[in-house]
């Protein structure tokens, strides 16, 4: 199973929570990233992406300049570095959010996105097909569509057989069966 600190971006973009919305929309053109890290003394404290910038910021109706950072940035969230990159999707999933920040003790490290966790998985997927393996465990698991909050699992029987006659999928959360 991947880990967090296999995936994860590192030498993320950094600005400071007093800075312009301005500034740090510069930062990110200028690097071609959909966000950066917010620090504050040296520590993170949020997250600034361009989904927060067209939901909070141009609700406000002032100019990038005159907006500090910290006024629209999101809360950040945080997973260690050995942490299964499952538990980095769950998270991302229930909070709704397209990035966590990666923290070794008070060090942001990097962070991990959603799309680092699907190059992984597909990468795992290319490997199955590659050594001709017709099962991989990412066959075994899916995102629940109906709480969205869970990863739903295959049933199977003491064989590992996938039984037959009763659902094949569960959500430990909803409980939905498919």
């Amino acid at each position: 199973m991947a880990r967090v600190r296999d995936v994860m971006t590192r030498d993320v973009p950094q600005v400071d929570a007093t800075d312009s919305v301005l500034a740090a929309s510069k930062v990110m053109n200028e690097r071609g990233w959909t966000g950066v890290a917010v620090m504050q003394s040296g520590k993170p404290i949020g997250i600034l992406t361009d989904r927060a910038i067209l939901r909070r910021f141009v609700n406000l109706n002032r100019k990038p300049d005159d907006v500090r950072v910290n006024e629209v940035m999101a809360p950040i969230l945080k997973i260690r570095p050995d942490a299964p990159v499952k538990e980095a999707l769950q998270m991302m999933v229930s909070n709704n959010y397209s990035r966590i920040g990666v923290m070794e003790k008070d060090k942001l490290v990097g962070w991990i996105t959603l799309t680092d966790a699907a190059r992984e998985s597909s990468k795992e997927r290319l490997v199955d097909l590659l050594l001709g393996r017709n099962h991989s465990a990412a066959d075994d698991e899916m995102l629940c569509p109906r709480c969205r909050a869970a990863v739903m699992t295959r049933i199977t029987g003491k064989r590992e057989v996938t039984l037959k006659w009763q659902p094949t999928w569960e959500c430990p959360k909803c409980h939905l069966q498919d």
